[in-house]
C-alpha cells in the first residue's frame, strides 16, 4: 500500500525535515511542496490521488486552521505547527495528528501509521472481515496475515506477535489488539495473552496448549472459552 503526500509549509527547513522524513519512507511518494495554502486549493481539486496533506498553521495569505474550516479537504491531514495551542481546534477539523516542530521521525512515522489504519480499514472494510492488516515494525510497515498469528503476548509496554513463521515485538498494548481483531477468531484467555481460537490444541485443565506453548487461562476465561468454541 503506498501513499501520495503534499507538504503545505512556509519555512524551507521546515520544508526539508519532512522531504527528507517522507524519503525515508518507501511507501510514500511526495507530490509537491506550496509555500501557502491558497496555491493548493487548485491543486486538491484537480489531483484526487492525494492521500496526506502536511499543513504548517502560520502560513501567509490564509493560515492553516482557516484553509481548514474553509475548504474542508477529502484527504488525510497531519498538522506541522510550532506551537500546541491549535491542537483542539485541529482535531476538532478532525485532522489524523498533530505534530510539534521540531519534528522526530519517530514521531512522523506515528502519525503516518495513522493514516496507515485508517485508509485499511476503509479499503478493505472492519477487522471481522479482513484477512489482514498493517503493522509498524521499527521503521518498517509490516503486513500481517491474520491467520498466522499463533497468539500475541504482553511485554510491559509491547507486545509479542507470534506468528506462524516468526515473532514481532510491537508497540501496541494487548487492549488495542483485543479491539482490533475478529472477536469470532481471537481470544483474551489471559491478562498477559490473546490466542488464535483456531490454534488451540488442547484445554488441560487451566493451561491451554498451543504448538507445545503453554498459556494459563483463569476460571472466569474457561467458561467464557468453552462457550465460544461450541463445545460439543
Amino acid at each position: 500500500m503506498s501513499f501520495t503526500c503534499i507538504i503545505i509549509e512556509d519555512q524551507l527547513q521546515a520544508q526539508k525535515v519532512l522531504e527528507r522524513h517522507i524519503s525515508n519512507v518507501s511507501h510514500l511518494s511526495l507530490l509537491g511542496v506550496f509555500n501557502n495554502a491558497l496555491d493548493v486549493v487548485h491543486f486538491l481539486k484537480s489531483n484526487a490521488q492525494v492521500d496526506i496533506v502536511f499543513l504548517d498553521i502560520n502560513l501567509p495569505k490564509l493560515n492553516g486552521i482557516d484553509f481548514l474550516r474553509t475548504f474542508r479537504p477529502k484527504t488525510s491531514v497531519i498538522i506541522t505547527s510550532a506551537y500546541s495551542e491549535y491542537a483542539i481546534e485541529g482535531f476538532d477539523l478532525d485532522v489524523i495528528d498533530y505534530l510539534i516542530k521540531p519534528i522526530s521521525f519517530d514521531r512522523f512515522f506515528k502519525a503516518i501509521s495513522k493514516v496507515i489504519y485508517k485508509e485499511s480499514s476503509a479499503i478493505t472494510g472492519n477487522l471481522e472481515s479482513k484477512q489482514f492488516l498493517f503493522v509498524k515494525d521499527g521503521h518498517n510497515i509490516m503486513k500481517v496475515v491474520l491467520r498466522n498469528i499463533v497468539l500475541i503476548k504482553s511485554d510491559s509496554d509491547f507486545t509479542t506477535l507470534i506468528l506462524q513463521e516468526k515473532k514481532l515485538l510491537l508497540s501496541y498494548s494487548l487492549k488495542f489488539w483485543q479491539q482490533v481483531l475478529p472477536k469470532d477468531d481471537f481470544f483474551r484467555c489471559h491478562k498477559s495473552y490473546i490466542i488464535n481460537l483456531r490454534m488451540i490444541d488442547k484445554i488441560v485443565g487451566n493451561t491451554i496448549y498451543i504448538n507445545e506453548k503453554r498459556i494459563p487461562i483463569g476460571r472466569t476465561s474457561k467458561e467464557a472459552l468453552i462457550k465460544k468454541i461450541n463445545l460439543i
